[in-house]
């Protein structure tokens, strides 16, 4: 065929028609995405509305349990087009948690069972809130900050860790092209021990499924079924113990004030007392320190120096232990209730200052260092602690009072197995209001001179 004669049949309609249509398709792909990016930040609008009260639950939750440390953790994660990323979620894990892992991985069961699911069965890095928030993927809410960024989707594949991509092979360029999401076909999976390689099959398989009918189908199936077995929506038993922690936290700020105030007025009276004690012990001729110091056991078990106006002579365990030894009766009223009517050991203005409590004024001391407050259980000394049997570790639960409810009904009147009942009366019923009553109750009670020894 001669050069002049070859040519090229061109449909100018069709290729005009071809590019209309590639142009349509892209502006109807640029709206869909548009609208469908619009819903999302929509919802993570809403997501991060709802962040703030559960991040207020989850820190006063980490306070309740002592666990010191950020509420937020971040970790560097693969987002589409391979971009790193802070994926950010709710810290669950101890803040040495990295060492925890290293140490374990020395152990080859656990450091292949660690690489196989990328998890731990009874895991020991995780808080004790952690746990109920990895339970109920209540840590994986702070991720709508991340969809607010454009960093994650709705729904997506899991996110990848860089140090992952070898691992993920000719995968990771499928993967790659989506937003990974807060929920996904991993996450409705039904299980949390998943091997790596077949999380990437699904998310694989969700490449080539995507389409918004199946993002739709897995947010209804996250929201309706996922969500309810992992019992994310019974959150009011949790919610009301933080409003109920957060309540008792309010109370022992204002007890504190209350205590603060109250110790300095009673420091401001202690200082001309101390000086009038002196001056008493002089003209009786007694020598001796004017205050005493004994070991107590505070809140939690704590030890302290609680202080008191010294009462009894200088040798008074010597005197003590010849009248236990020597004096039957005496020796089953001490062991009965850890106090004698009678007590030979103390002085004569000791007995002045115990009928007026007025022995008990350098507690103000041990009130404003924090080791005791106006109104509690009656601090006690080792060897009387195991009497309160079962309870012990209740009355041990708040701080020691100068007075309380067992100081204001009756002191040395009752028994110790009342005493017992009545501190733990006063724990059961703690409050300000009953603080209050019982500060007045005790000013009635030490005018009157009742139970006073």
């Amino acid at each position: 065929m001669d050069e002049q004669e070859l040519t090229i049949p061109f449909d100018i309609e069709a290729i005009h028609e071809n590019t209309a249509k590639r142009i349509a398709k892209k502006i109807k792909k640029a709206v869909i995405s548009a609208v469908l990016r619009t819903i999302e930040i929509i919802i993570a609008i809403f997501g991060v509305i709802l962040l703030l009260p559960i991040s207020i639950v989850v820190f006063f939750q980490n306070t309740k349990n002592n666990d010191i440390g950020p509420v937020f953790y971040t970790q560097k994660r693969i987002g589409k087009n391979g971009k790193i990323f802070k994926m950010y979620k709710f810290r669950t894990m101890v803040t040495n948690a990295d060492e925890i892992l290293e140490a374990m991985l020395q152990d080859e069961k656990i450091k292949e069972e660690y690489e196989k699911y990328r998890k731990l069965p009874n895991d020991p890095r995780l808080t004790k809130f952690g746990k109920i928030l990895r339970k109920t993927s209540l840590d994986e809410f702070p991720q709508f900050i991340n969809v607010l960024k454009g960093e994650m989707s709705l729904v997506g594949p899991r996110p990848y860790l860089p140090e992952e991509i070898e691992k993920m092979g000719s995968y990771y360029k499928y993967i790659v092209e989506h937003k990974p999401g807060i929920t996904g076909v991993y996450q409705i999976a039904g299980t949390d021990r998943v091997e790596f390689l077949d999380r990437l099959d699904m998310d694989v398989r969700y490449h080539y499924a995507k389409s918004f009918i199946i993002d739709v189908k897995i947010i209804l199936i996250t929201l309706l079924i996922t969500l309810r077995k992992k019992k994310t929506y019974n959150v009011g038993e949790m919610l009301s113990d933080t409003v109920h922690y957060i309540s008792k936290c309010f109370s022992l700020f204002i007890k504190r004030i209350i205590d603060i105030i109250g110790a300095l007025v009673g420091i401001i009276i202690l200082i001309p007392l101390t000086a009038i004690i002196w001056i008493l012990n002089k003209i009786n001729k007694e020598d001796g320190p004017i205050f005493y110091a004994q070991e107590r056991i505070g809140k939690d078990g704590k030890h302290f120096y609680m202080y008191k106006f010294r009462t009894m002579v200088n040798n008074s365990q010597e005197v003590l232990e010849k009248l236990l030894n020597e004096n039957e009766e005496a020796r089953k009223e001490w062991e009965e209730n850890r106090k004698l009517k009678n007590d030979p050991r103390i002085t004569k203005l000791g007995k002045i200052l115990r009928k007026t409590s007025l022995d008990e004024f350098p507690q103000f001391i041990n009130v404003l260092k924090g080791e005791m407050s106006l109104v509690g259980p009656r601090a006690v000394v080792d060897d009387e602690i195991e009497k309160f049997g079962l309870y012990k570790d209740k009355v041990l639960s708040v701080k020691p009072g100068i007075t309380g409810y067992w100081g204001a009904h009756g002191r040395s009147n009752t028994s110790y197995d009342d005493r017992v009942r009545m501190e733990v009366y006063y724990v059961d019923h703690n409050s300000i209001l009953n603080d209050i009553k019982i500060l007045f109750d005790t000013v009635i009670s030490v005018i009157k001179k009742e139970g006073a020894v």
